[in-house]
């Protein structure tokens, strides 16, 4: 009997190839890793968020609609717009007493406005809601979304414009929240003005 292996037998052996269903499903784990990949980045965007908002409003579902709008930062930041407009027409106080007058009643004045704000805003989604999204500058579809808004984003945050035949150009901003969707969190200076001048939603 031979002490040691026939020569060749220490050679590398060639492996059969895989088999066809091996192959084809690990394309298709690939491509499904994919598609999750890009499904996950595009429920991230401010596109997206967007989109949800327009369809919750399509679906007359006002209570899913204001998921996506944070009515406190909303009316904190109209508030201030409105009431420095009210201040900026007052004589500057001619000494520290007036000063400080002033200064009570603009924090006073902030907060009424506020209270005020915040239940304007949940008025308009309501009243849009219940009209399925019409008259309003948002547009219905994904699509619709991607085409019809201009958007410039920084960082966590996205000026959103629109341009609507009946209410001219609407512009406000969205800020990322911590589970990666996107609110509305302010409206630019002239659309909270042009608001303030119109009777509140019934």
């Amino acid at each position: 009997m031979p002490d040691h292996e026939p020569a060749g037998a220490d050679a590398p052996r060639s492996l059969p190839p895989p088999p066809r269903r091996s192959r084809r499903w690990l394309w298709i784990a690939v491509l499904a890793a994919a598609l999750l990949s890009g499904w996950f980045y595009v429920v991230g965007t401010p596109t997206y968020s967007l989109y949800r908002f327009a369809s919750a409003l399509q679906s007359r579902d006002a209570t899913r609609a204001l998921a996506y709008v944070d009515v406190d930062r909303v009316a904190e930041a109209a508030a201030d717009v409105l009431v420095a407009d009210a201040f900026a027409r007052q004589r500057p106080p001619r000494n520290v007493f007036e000063a400080m007058g002033q200064g009570i009643a603009r924090s006073t004045a902030e907060q009424t406005v506020k209270f005020q704000a915040a239940a304007r805003v949940r008025a308009e989604v309501q009243r849009m809601a219940e009209t399925a999204g019409q008259g309003s500058a948002m547009p219905v579809g994904l699509l619709a979304v991607i085409q019809g808004a201009d958007m410039v984003r920084q960082g966590d945050e996205v000026w959103v414009t629109y341009t609507d035949p009946s209410q001219g150009v609407t512009r406000f901003k969205m800020s990322r929240q911590p589970d990666r969707s996107w609110k509305i969190t302010a409206f630019d200076n002239d659309w909270v003005r042009r608001q303030a001048r119109q009777p509140p939603p019934r």
